[in-house]
């Protein structure tokens, strides 16, 4: 049986920052995974270089303190023919 380090940092909840914190924290490190509601999370990145390859941009938004709807970062996406 494994069992964590007390040290473990909780993953951030972007519900408890407003979209200002957010955003910075994204631009900090590069890239992050967010917690985005009860049961969901996501990764988000500032930009190209924290994604593969073979993946593209695509604008991320997640609800944060002060918004429903605030564009936190980008999120790396395959690639497809129709977004080459």
């Amino acid at each position: 049986m494994w069992v964590g380090s007390a040290n473990a940092q909780a993953r951030p909840d972007a519900r408890n920052l407003t979209c200002e914190q957010a955003k910075q924290l994204v631009n900090s490190r590069g890239g992050v995974v967010l917690t985005t509601g009860p049961r969901t999370y996501e990764r988000f990145v500032s930009d190209i270089r924290y994604c593969l390859h073979n993946e593209v941009l695509r604008r991320e938004w997640a609800p944060t303190k002060d918004s429903n709807a605030c564009q936190i970062g980008y999120r790396c996406s395959p690639r497809t023919r129709q977004n080459q």
